[in-house]
């Protein structure tokens, strides 16, 4: 007598159902993993995309029409760039931690604070600047090809560049006052160490 066969119920998953599901949920999984890590507090966190790789370079118009800045004129300082708009809400959350920590490091003439607007218009973001009292410099970025380069997709971001102009890291979200002295510190230390120290102290 020959086996019956049993068809399956019409409901029931199939093989390439159940691994289309698997392959989706891997996805979300990894997302969710990027997510995570980007949100880290600790700039030294994020070793992705540009961070590790040279800053790229810039010379862009100052927000307040005074001249241009150029990246390259502040190699062998330490350099905090951060993007930034008057429309952004995260954004005035950190003006606080970025106004106190430049007054800190600014007499030292070894760190420098650039602020990139993003995706703002002029008129706004002056306004922006001169309501909360910003001192430090801001660049404009037509076209946003700066953002690109640095590959910014949400704001405010923030990077810090090491003296010999390689980008050691990157935060994502409204940063605090100690995590920007912590990544500063972090490279004055490093920047200040002899080579063979350095290789040495690697695990």
């Amino acid at each position: 007598m020959q086996p019956s066969l049993t068809a399956a119920p019409p409901n029931a998953p199939t093989w390439g159902s159940r691994a289309l599901a698997a392959a989706v949920g891997l996805v979300l999984v990894g997302i969710l993993v990027v997510l995570a890590l980007g949100f880290r507090r600790d700039p030294q966190d994020i070793k992705t995309g540009t961070v590790g790789h040279p800053a790229p370079g810039f010379d862009l118009e100052r927000l307040d029409g005074e001249g241009r800045i150029r990246l390259a004129d502040y190699r062998g300082w330490v350099v905090l760039l951060n993007f930034w708009a008057s429309w952004c809400v995260p954004c005035r959350q950190e003006n606080a931690a970025l106004a106190a920590v430049w007054e800190r490091y600014r007499p030292t003439r070894e760190v420098i604070l650039i602020g990139v607007v993003y995706q703002d218009s002029v008129e706004a973001a002056r306004q922006y600047t001169a309501h909360y009292g910003n001192t430090w410099p801001s660049v404009l970025d037509p076209g946003g090809r700066t953002a690109i380069a640095y590959g910014v997709f949400g704001i405010p971001e923030t990077y810090f560049i090491r003296p010999d102009g390689v980008i050691a890291g990157r935060h994502i979200g409204a940063i605090d006052q100690q995590t920007l002295i912590t990544g500063i510190e972090e490279i004055r230390r490093l920047s200040a160490t002899p080579l063979h120290q350095r290789v040495s102290a690697l695990p």
